[in-house]
């Protein structure tokens, strides 16, 4: 990930922090518990030593080089840029650049953490801790920065109120509170479902709720997190109202909403590790019947590949894609997909286009996060709604791309035409091709697509048996 920005940050490049005051030992505390599992000691260790060059208003002119970091923690560059994008990623620092008279300067904004409830009522940071640190350390650990409130039964509160002790006069305090309108909580929550296009049938899913034991207020009291539960691993309404089952406490008839994302990601580790045993076995017994020759027409690949990403939650293709590569799937990526499910600026199936471009397409082993977010931001601002138009934006970013290279070699051949210009070609997906037509790849390239291409439908004859 941190490749990319290699080329643009030199170790003599200047650097100054803003940061309004030095982290509590609170706060470094609730870093090292409920951030370092996610990130790394290397991500600690620079938002640390941010902090030590950390003023409320820096002077710019006397800025601090990038070696001092460097030396400080004793990294190289490049584990330098991937711990920022990391911290970044999670919400504790802003990066911003710009370049003067002295040189190129980075304007780095260190952000507090968030910690104890705060924390947990993340529903990205909390899924994603609980994804990595598993059930029994995820426990302990809210249970030391969430403990229980202490229990007064057979109590008298004799408290004074505000008013008892500073009296203020009634028509004064009454002008005041009619000033101001509060919205019903249960208007504030159908707004936040009508703003938000999901798949996820509200009607059909209340009949449910209607017909177990699930309260309903309670239900949509927590529809923001039983949504992004709903994006982020393709839960339809059954297995939805299913786990709410299960997570309502019988005797309080309260919903415990962490329990609830406990166990849709159990759900989702478990039918992957199925789901992988299954396409194991059917590899073993199909044998070489599945192998799919570069002779197929790249029209039904591209019907696949919509269908593929139709089918998955975001979640899941991506997994299926570093399942097919070999490659690692890191906290970051989990979060950075995770993020842009929440926020619901595009349909899972743009998402799943987005991760295929990025990882089987391009070729990386990781995604990007700037580019990852800002391509589909900008995929947001022109109304990409379905795979179909994604697959055209790339085509229209790969061929900037080679009109770009065209315009380039030509200008550099008119100028030293004794010099025969190297053009180096990308290789681009058969999807992306302007013509349509594939192109010649070698017996690896034809072995590697027919891998794929048999995943895909192994994977979607898995999903239709289930269904």
């Amino acid at each position: 990930m941190a490749a990319d920005n290699l080329k643009n940050i030199s170790p003599k490049d200047g650097f100054v922090v803003v940061q309004e005051s030095a982290p509590s030992d609170t706060q470094l505390q609730g870093l090292l518990d409920l951030y370092v599992p996610i990130m790394g000691a290397n991500a600690y260790g620079v938002y640390a030593l941010l902090s030590r060059f950390g003023k409320p208003h820096p002077n710019l002119v006397k800025r601090s080089m990038n070696k001092e970091l460097l030396l400080g923690l004793s990294i190289g560059m490049r584990d330098f840029l991937d711990a920022r994008e990391k911290l970044e990623a999670l919400g504790l620092l802003r990066t911003f650049e710009k370049s003067d008279r002295l040189g190129k300067l980075s304007l780095y904004f260190i952000l507090r953490p968030l910690v104890g409830k705060n924390f947990f009522d993340d529903d990205l940071l909390s899924t994603l801790l609980l994804e990595t640190v598993g059930q029994g350390a995820f426990r302990k650990l809210k249970e030391k920065y969430c403990p229980p409130k202490f229990k007064v039964d057979d109590c008298v509160e004799v408290t004074k109120s505000f008013l008892d002790v500073f009296p203020i006069q009634q028509s004064t305090l009454m002008k005041n509170a009619a000033s101001k309108t509060v919205q019903p909580l249960d208007k504030r929550q159908e707004q936040l479902i009508d703003k938000n296009e999901t798949d996820l049938d509200l009607k059909f899913f209340r009949q449910l709720l209607e017909r177990s034991f699930v309260p309903e207020k309670e239900a949509f009291k927590n529809m923001d997190a039983i949504l992004t539960i709903h994006l982020l691993y393709g839960l339809d309404e059954m297995q939805l109202v299913h786990l709410l089952e299960e997570a309502v406490d019988i005797n309080t008839n309260k919903l415990n909403i962490d329990y609830f994302k406990m166990l849709a990601h159990n759900s989702f580790d478990y039918q992957l590790k199925a789901n992988k045993k299954s396409s194991e076995q059917s590899q073993k017994n199909d044998g070489q019947m599945n192998t799919v020759t570069d002779n197929q027409p790249t029209s039904s690949a591209d019907a696949a590949l919509i269908e593929y990403c139709r089918t998955l939650s975001p979640m899941e293709f991506l997994q299926a894609i570093k399942d097919e590569t070999g490659s690692l799937l890191t906290s970051s990526e989990k979060y950075m997909v995770s993020n842009v499910v929440s926020q619901r600026i595009l349909p899972n199936e743009v998402i799943n286009v987005l991760i295929h471009y990025i990882l089987s397409d391009r070729g990386n082993a990781s995604m990007n996060q700037n580019y990852f977010e800002k391509t589909a931001a900008t995929w947001s601002k022109n109304g990409v709604k379905t795979a179909q138009q994604a697959m055209t934006e790339v085509r229209k970013v790969v061929q900037e791309g080679s009109e770009k290279r065209k315009s380039y070699a030509n200008s550099k051949s008119s100028r030293y035409r004794k010099k025969r210009p190297v053009v180096q070609k990308e290789q681009l997906p058969d999807w992306a091709q302007a013509d349509y037509k594939a192109p010649k790849s070698t017996q690896e390239q034809t072995t590697k697509k027919a891998d794929l291409q048999a995943e895909i439908k192994r994977r979607l004859a898995e999903i239709k048996k289930d269904n």
